[in-house]
């Protein structure tokens, strides 16, 4: 059974509904990160979950227990709260706001005993703050101030830690170092939520994302499955490219406004070896319909070709373009308003690339790059490339959209 349990739970203030059924499920060991736009309900899933908003309809459970039958005090011995810009008593010690963590614990006579003492230091300890634990919180800085925090959520021994966009106004090192420690605590089995809008900090360290629009989850799942372009448009109204770093693997996010075009031309992109990744972004920003190929698995154009253009044509990783890749290449030539050849080496693997370009109804060659450079065909390469030139308009990269504009008209 899971940990954390949310069972058609309906959230909202005054006549306001803010989410509307919602189903969650977190486990203990699991970070769960929470993205959607301004206003979808990240904060206020937030809020209930931590008891301080009444649900007006369904369930939330930890550990099996009905928040709703919790004591304020029973509930904060579950759940935890990193909140977002919350005012700190500046004349505080960094030691007496973590000690706050140990509140829930206290006895009766509310004093914190040297095994409160204890946990809290250790708390400073995992999150780097033990070494200014008598400094006052006035001389903190914003992300030394939100590690104190962390360190307060850790003193609650709490199961469940609530992270309320705890990246915000923080430079990247110290969101790094923020993320970094909310993937600890997960490894340590904890059950962690955070709400961030950083997609690229979300997919990179969350186990599970879900994403919030119009009062409802719109997607759920690993990073792949709601980060998509698709998702992104739905909830943001946003175009996105989105692709692996061939590198890293990580995810990509590169949001962009497209322009809409009355008349959406047809491009096809001879390209590879990473010459192509430019002109492809470039193109669809234009709003240009986009096809491309033949290009190798692995060619560092691929990732930007997948996510941007309507088909691709590909090829095994080091292999020659056979026949039928061929065949397919030169059809979506001779179906594109126009063909645009990038500055790429050819040789004899990839020279029926070049070859493809002869079907084109009208052609580009980009030739930031002298054609001399990038032969490695034996001659072969020029022999094509003089029959094309004469029909072509040769341009560079900076004049690639007003060239394809004046060959259009």
């Amino acid at each position: 059974m899971s940990y954390l349990e949310l069972k058609g739970v309906t959230l909202g203030y005054t006549s306001q509904v803010i989410l509307k059924d919602i189903d969650i499920e977190v486990n203990l060991g699991e970070m769960l990160g929470i993205i959607g736009p301004n206003g979808s309900g990240k904060s206020t899933l937030l809020r209930a979950i931590s008891g301080v908003l009444s649900t007006r309809s369904g369930n939330i459970k930890i550990a099996g227990k009905p928040i709703s039958k919790l004591s304020r005090q029973n509930l904060a011995q579950l759940v935890a709260v990193v909140p977002q810009n919350p005012i700190l008593p500046e004349t505080f010690t960094a030691l007496e706001i973590v000690l706050l963590g140990r509140y829930p614990h206290l006895g009766l006579l509310r004093y914190e005993s040297q095994k409160d003492l204890s946990i809290a230091l250790e708390a400073m300890e995992k999150t780097g703050v033990a070494s200014f634990a008598k400094r006052y919180i006035n001389q903190l800085s914003g992300g030394e101030r939100q590690r104190l925090l962390i360190a307060r959520a850790l003193a609650q021994k709490s199961k469940v830690i609530l992270f309320d966009e705890p990246t915000a106004h923080l430079d990247l090192q110290h969101q790094l170092q923020i993320m970094e420690l909310i993937s600890d605590l997960s490894d340590q089995g904890m059950a962690t939520m955070t709400a961030i809008h950083d997609f690229s900090l979300a997919a990179r360290y969350c186990h599970r994302l879900i994403m919030l629009n119009d009062g409802k989850i719109i997607a759920e799942g690993a990073a792949t499955s709601v980060i998509t372009p698709e998702n992104i448009e739905a909830a943001f109204g946003l175009k996105a490219m989105v692709y692996h770093d061939p590198t890293s693997d990580r995810l990509i996010i590169s949001p962009f406004k497209r322009k809409v075009r009355s008349q959406p031309h047809r491009i096809h992109i001879i390209a590879g070896g990473g010459r192509g990744a430019r002109a492809i972004q470039l193109l669809h920003q234009e709003g240009f319909e986009l096809t491309a190929g033949v290009l190798n698995e692995g060619d560092v154009d691929l990732p930007i070709a997948s996510a941007l253009c309507h088909e691709v044509v590909i090829i095994p990783p080091f292999s020659a373009i056979n026949i039928e890749k061929h065949q397919r290449n030169q059809e979506l030539s001779a179906q594109a308003d126009c063909v645009v050849v990038c500055d790429v080496p050819f040789g004899k693997a990839n020279l029926l690339n070049l070859e493809a370009a002869t079907k084109a109804k009208r052609l580009i060659l980009i030739e930031d790059t002298p054609l001399k450079g990038r032969d490695f065909s034996g001659g072969a390469t020029l022999k094509i490339y003089s029959k094309l030139r004469p029909r072509a308009k040769c341009t560079v990269y900076k004049n690639l959209t007003s060239s394809i504009e004046e060959i259009l008209s």
